[in-house]
């Protein structure tokens, strides 16, 4: 414990060390580097015959602590005898460490952007839990087709735009990692085909694609959907559409309000004849799966004023399956999930943010992963700050938040379909030691853009 909370104070005056080593990158640089994000989040961009490149990178400490049910062990596997501090978890990790690729055709008006990760924080394992080789993931590789002003024609492989807080850059999402709740729900990345529409007011894409957690697969691959169709519609009911591009209202700011809302469709299994490896946990059900079809859906909305945010979005996702003709019947999972957030700056480079995020599971699918859980939802409370080495900038930052689960964890890292090893919760599955009755953890991480 000694060494832990002394590494925790060495990574903490780090940060400050580092903000008075003499790194001043001024302001004209700062504005580039958002006005060149900004180009990239609207998928739109005038790079033609040039090439660019980025690199994004994160260096986190986490110390993870919860308590011990050595006596629930028989319901998930794992040795029935534990040794050692095995409610408490330490170590340092790089997440992301992302290669950013952008560039345009010269005498067309297509854009494109190719990423990938080296991180190991997508690159999960059997068990779900997170981590790598360092080799390299492809995270994106699509092209943009600006036909107007407005319009634009996506194809290629890129991330799902159901979830806003997922397609928030992670340099500039808040704190060091986005939600639990987001994370549980996230679609992550998929293939497809899309339009966009955007003006001074509204935004809209629509995306046909092969459906949840779908990136760097072939066609014939069972995971891929047999149709798959997204939406996202948001509207700007006063701001700039930049100012929305992070989760920062920096001092000086002028006041704004999106509102946004999303809706998924996908089914497979009817095409590639194959059972399907369903997105409801094998212990809740009862026979292999034939087709399976998703629904999910969101609502959300954003608020920046001068040097404070608040952001709250509520999202929700049904998994209905069909058994194999031969055992006939199917079954079901619905889960729900809120995130309210809000954050303040104390200075033009420290803020402070709070986040509240709790799901609400399905009580039978629930059942059937942790026998001896019949915990039906799941809330954590998160409190932290970061500051930013250059005002205004993202590109350099350091944060250090404090996480504790409010509910029992057991076995919550099972549900989600996408990232959620990358917020460091442990709660009994992935970690394949223990079951956890409660649990908190303290996270310091440093962001480099460059």
């Amino acid at each position: 414990m000694t060494k832990t909370i002394t590494t925790i104070a060495l990574v903490t005056m780090s940060g400050s060390a580092l903000a008075q080593s003499g790194l001043d990158i001024d302001r004209a640089y700062a504005a580039e580097l958002r006005a060149d994000a900004n180009t990239r989040s609207s998928l739109l961009g005038s790079n033609a015959g040039s090439l660019d490149a980025e690199i994004f990178t994160q260096f986190r400490y986490t110390y993870n602590s919860r308590s011990e049910r050595n006596a629930d062990l028989g319901a998930v596997a794992g040795p029935a005898t534990q040794y050692g501090d095995s409610d408490v978890t330490v170590g340092f990790s790089t997440p992301r460490t992302q290669v950013r690729l952008s560039g345009g055709v010269e005498g067309t008006d297509i854009t494109g952007h190719v990423s990938f990760d080296f991180g190991g924080a997508f690159d999960h394992g059997a068990s779900g839990a997170a981590g790598g080789d360092g080799g390299a993931t492809l995270r994106e590789a699509y092209a943009a087709w600006g036909m107007d002003d407005n319009w634009t024609f996506l194809f290629g492989q890129m991330r799902n735009p159901l979830f806003y807080e997922s397609n928030v850059a992670p340099e500039h999402s808040q704190g060091v990692e986005r939600s639990f709740t987001n994370s549980f729900f996230d679609v992550g990345f998929t293939q497809g085909i899309g339009l966009n529409y955007a003006d001074d007011e509204w935004k809209f894409t629509v995306v046909l694609s092969d459906g949840v957690a779908a990136a760097n697969t072939y066609y014939t691959s069972g995971v891929e959907a047999d149709i798959s169709l997204t939406g996202r519609l948001d509207w700007l009911v006063s701001g700039n559409w930049d100012q929305f591009n992070d989760f920062a209202s920096w001092q000086g700011s002028n006041s704004g309000l999106r509102i946004g809302a999303g809706l998924h469709w996908s089914q497979r299994g009817d095409t590639n004849p194959t059972t399907v490896a369903s997105l409801i946990p094998a212990g809740a059900l009862a026979a292999a799966v034939d087709t399976e079809t998703v629904t999910a859906w969101t609502i959300d909305a954003q608020y920046e004023a001068d040097g404070w945010g608040v952001f709250a979005a509520y999202n929700s996702t049904n998994v209905d399956v069909d058994y194999v003709p031969a055992t006939g019947g199917g079954a079901d999972m619905t889960n729900d999930g809120f995130i309210l957030q809000g954050n303040m700056f104390f200075t033009e480079q420290f803020e402070a943010f709070a986040r509240y995020d709790i799901l609400f599971l399905d009580d039978d699918a629930n059942l059937g992963i942790i026998a001896a859980s019949d915990e039906d939802k799941y809330s954590t409370l998160t409190l932290g700050f970061n500051y930013y080495l250059v005002p205004e900038s993202h590109a350099a930052r350091f944060s250090m938040d404090l996480s504790i689960a409010l509910d029992d964890s057991s076995g919550i890292d099972s549900y989600g379909f996408s990232d959620v090893p990358t917020t460091g919760v442990i709660g009994g599955a992935s970690g394949g030691t223990t079951v956890a009755d409660d649990e908190f953890m303290i996270r310091g991480q440093f962001s480099l853009l460059f």
